[in-house]
């Protein structure tokens, strides 16, 4: 079984020491950045309201399972189709019984750079149907798409 560990600090570098003793070696490590940000689902969560919009004005107002359509239905499902599923086990502590199944991936699990990639995906998605979505010059969003070179 593996073992993550989040370092928030230099001050940390001991335990991730500490860890590699105990466990040993191959090890992977993952270097990412902070946490996804509070602009950035903000401004998600603005895309699934424009999205919604969309659809409504245009006389679509369920999935087509029936689901409404509405800024949950619309995340959950950009989610599902960007983010995917992953497997979660949960142990009946009474019997010991394992259990998985899976679940979407959430967002305030990404890192800044993951959530960047997945609204990149967002937004090339509604470009790809002209679903015509907000994107503020001074937003992170676009910060970070002209520091990748995504955009002017």
């Amino acid at each position: 079984m593996s073992t993550t560990i989040r370092l928030n600090g230099a001050f940390d570098l001991q335990r991730l020491t500490s860890a590699i003793r105990e466990k040993g070696f191959p090890c992977n490590v993952k270097i990412t950045g902070t946490r996804r940000s509070l602009p950035q689902n903000a401004m998600f969560h603005m895309w699934c309201e424009e999205i919604a919009g969309f659809f409504i004005g245009r006389g679509k107002t369920s999935f087509a399972d029936g689901t409404a359509m509405d800024k949950d239905s619309v995340k959950r499902n950009l989610k599902r189709t960007f983010l995917g599923h992953e497997e979660v086990s949960d142990i009946d502590l009474r019997t010991g019984a394992v259990d998985k199944r899976y679940e979407l991936r959430k967002t305030s699990e990404l890192d800044s750079g993951e959530m960047h990639h997945f609204l990149t995906q967002v937004d090339s998605w509604a470009t790809e149907f002209g679903i015509p979505l907000t994107h503020p010059f001074d937003s992170e969003y676009m910060e970070l798409a002209r520091e990748f070179g995504e955009a002017a």
